[in-house]
């Protein structure tokens, strides 16, 4: 949050539960700063917008005199801005808005659509770095300096995994995986689990839906796109593979084990031994939040 206060001089005052969540205001408020022609918004709930966001946009555009052009592009969606006689500032701060709204408005309609008979709750407990899991997340991301980890709970989340289990008939151990996400859905992910609007990688050639990586390495070459964030969010998560094969470009739900078989899908697809994707958030259960960056980075 924020207060602007009026004195001699006017100024904002950001407040956070976290460094971590201070600095990466900050940097995002510098580069609003810096960026006073043209500035990018990425944000694939973008997608969600309706006809009234789409008005508001182009109210926005007429109030600030910027030039506003809404984008899709290799499973991406963003906003440029860009001046045309008046100040950015504003209108990135009035899109930012709309899409926090959008974000919450699809978190609740997650909530509601979760249906359960015990009510939703779900917390992020940081980890003593004396004890035992953390370090062996030590031992994990050996190639990272780690800067907190945190356990992830959420009774819903788990009780509609060993549903989705079961629906599955899985009877292997799920495997244990990991994905990269931006700093700005680490909260929502803790909500309603993993949704494929959160974190697209760099490239989805196995199709369009959520990405996870058996090793830390890769998935940090996975979402190499992500490399402009102060930090990095890694999810350690258990994951549902079930009957798996080899995805393609084009897909937006698993293909048919037996062609022209609508009904019987594989649960899962592969682009080879590290690279596995899921097309139901509910096959995979995050379980730990560790925030990191490369080793001797920090400030």
């Amino acid at each position: 949050g924020y207060n602007a206060v009026k004195s001699a001089q006017e100024y904002i005052e950001l407040t956070t539960a976290c460094d971590e969540m201070l600095r990466e205001a900050l940097r995002w408020y510098n580069d609003m700063l810096t960026n006073k022609h043209g500035f990018s918004i990425h944000n694939n709930f973008i997608q969600h917008f309706g006809q009234e966001e789409m008005d508001e946009l182009l109210n926005i555009q007429t109030k600030w005199g910027v030039f506003i052009k809404v984008f899709f592009q290799d499973g991406y969606a963003g906003v440029n801005l860009q001046v045309v006689s008046g100040d950015i500032r504003p209108a990135v701060l009035e899109v930012e808005a709309m899409c926090c709204q959008v974000q919450e408005d699809f978190a609740k309609e997650e909530e509601r659509d979760m249906c359960l008979k015990t009510p939703i709750s779900f917390s992020r407990k940081p980890l003593d770095a004396n004890s035992a899991v953390y370090r062996e997340k030590l031992k994990t991301f050996s190639g990272f300096q780690i800067v907190r980890v945190e356990k992830l709970e959420n009774s819903s989340l788990r009780q509609l995994f060993d549903l989705k289990k079961k629906q599955l008939q899985v009877s292997t151990t799920p495997k244990l995986m990991y994905q990269r996400l931006p700093a700005q859905f680490c909260n929502l992910l803790s909500r309603v689990g993993f949704q494929r609007e959160f974190a697209p990688p760099y490239e989805q050639k196995q199709g369009a839906g959520i990405y996870f990586s058996s090793s830390v390495k890769q998935a940090e070459k996975l979402w190499k796109g992500l490399a402009d964030e102060e930090y990095m969010y890694f999810v350690e998560a258990v994951v549902l593979t079930g009957k798996s094969t080899v995805g393609s470009p084009d897909l937006i739900v698993p293909p048919e084990i037996h062609s022209g078989d609508p009904f019987s899908l594989y649960d899962s697809v592969t682009g080879g031994i590290d690279t596995h994707v899921i097309f139901n958030g509910h096959q995979a259960l995050p379980e730990y939040l560790i925030i990191c960056t490369q080793k001797n980075t920090l400030n």
